[in-house]
């Protein structure tokens, strides 16, 4: 996983006071619930992205002390047709005659003017609650708090309706509903309903499905499957050893992303010729929200459409899987290209270049087949440029070929590879 900027101040701070292990009770309100967690003053220094973040934080808090504006957030949160309820929070501010702006203004005895100036000169932003259940749990009463971070394990600001501020464990949630107010990861302005399946190769042709071919399979090849020449490539099993998603994040956003090369003239450039993840096209939406995953069905990874069209556009060459966690947006790379260069070039010189996949078709007494094996790879890093605000993809891994690396899984025969050694999960990809 490629490091994150860390709000060191906030994690000095949270190590002097012993930031709390266990589960911190209700803040004191009407409700009549108990004493909250002890409360820490601000940390000097830190990012100014951090501390924007959560002055905004703050701001909410307090303004969630009126039981009306309660009311109204829950109601908007509760009615979000976004994924986990999510809503863009600087949207959130304008919209109803700037209900939200109002009560912040007021909470905080600023002018809204201030106020909104901040929220749009920073970075862009999304409310929800990321624990599965607080949403339902939230009654609309005082018992939640406001909590915040940049990067996936830093350690969560938070503040109750009163402003008094607590830092939370990063690696488990209170029981007290947490509202996150987190960079955003998503695309609000995509299309909510099916959007088609896509060929991004511009050769393709068809419709991208792949459909056709029939009849029966057998294994053989090199961490591959035999199948008619009519069929796709698959994923039906997935594993990995994290989730590499802090919980004010979320659920995780796991992605895998087919890279081929750039241009016939640029075959070391990657660029991402199919994504498949929650947030892909209708046909490639795979929701994987723990470490593993399997389905009989399969999830489709990578058309015999456009094999063949790359094929045609790249004679003889291969393309990479990449595995990653999505911290921007969906279906976008959006990580270090030095890095991700230096992980290729480290795997390239470990294993005789042979990070990639290549299908290819075999005769056989039954008739001609398709497999996919392991192949060379000339990849020295991808199209993506690192987001210098919003937090940055965390890199899983590449997959590569249980015979190249001398090791096995009964998950599948492809290895998500990180390093050298390092073996940060497991693929099933299957020819169907």
């Amino acid at each position: 996983m490629f490091p994150r900027r860390k709000l060191a101040a906030l994690a000095l701070l949270a190590a002097a006071v012993g930031c709390t292990d266990h589960d911190p009770p209700s803040p004191t309100g009407p409700d009549g619930a108990g004493a909250g967690p002890e409360t820490v003053a601000p940390a000097p220094g830190g990012s100014a992205e951090a501390n924007r973040l959560e002055r905004q934080a703050r701001r909410l808090a307090r303004a969630l002390d009126d039981p009306d504006f309660r009311q109204y957030l829950r109601a908007q949160l509760q009615e979000s047709p976004a994924v986990e309820h999510k809503l863009h929070f600087q949207r959130l501010l304008s919209r109803n005659g700037g209900r939200a702006l109002g009560a912040m203004s007021k909470a905080d005895g600023e002018a809204e003017s201030v106020v909104m100036s901040e929220a749009t000169a920073g970075l862009t932003a999304e409310l929800y609650f990321p624990v599965p259940g607080h949403l339902e749990r939230w009654d609309g009463g005082t018992n939640l708090l406001v909590a915040t971070a940049i990067g996936d394990r830093d350690v969560p600001v938070a503040y109750d309706t009163r402003g008094r501020r607590v830092l939370l464990d990063p690696a488990r949630p209170p029981d007290i509903p947490v509202l996150a107010l987190v960079p955003l990861e998503t695309d609000f302005d995509a299309p909510s309903g099916p959007q088609g399946a896509i060929c991004d190769l511009l050769t393709c042709g068809g419709d991208g499905n792949g459909q056709g071919g029939g009849g029966g399979s057998g294994t053989g090849g090199t961490g591959g499957t035999f199948s008619p020449p009519g069929q796709s490539l698959y994923l039906t099993k997935a594993q990995f050893v994290d989730t590499f998603e802090g919980w004010l994040k979320g659920n995780p956003e796991f992605e895998l992303h087919v890279l081929g090369p750039m241009s016939s003239t640029d075959t070391a450039t990657m660029v991402s010729f199919q994504c498949v993840g929650e947030h892909a096209p209708a046909g490639y939406q795979w929701d994987m929200n723990s470490t593993s995953w399997s389905s009989t069905a399969g999830v489709k990874v990578f058309t015999q459409a456009q094999m063949d069209a790359m094929n045609l556009a790249f004679p003889g060459k291969s393309y990479l899987i990449l595995a990653l966690e999505d911290d921007d947006t969906a279906c976008e790379i959006k990580t270090d290209e030095d890095r991700f260069g230096a992980a290729l070039e480290a795997l390239k010189s470990a294993y005789q270049s042979y990070i990639g996949l290549k299908d290819i078709k075999v005769v056989t007494p039954g008739g001609i087949v398709r497999i996919v094996v392991a192949a060379k790879s000339g990849a020295n890093l991808i199209t993506a440029v690192a987001n210098l605000i919003k937090t940055n993809d965390d890199l899983i891994g590449i997959a590569m070929a249980d015979s190249v690396l001398g090791r096995t899984s009964p998950v599948g025969h492809w290895a998500v590879m990180q390093g050298k050694t390092k073996v940060n999960g497991w693929l099933n990809l299957e020819m169907r």
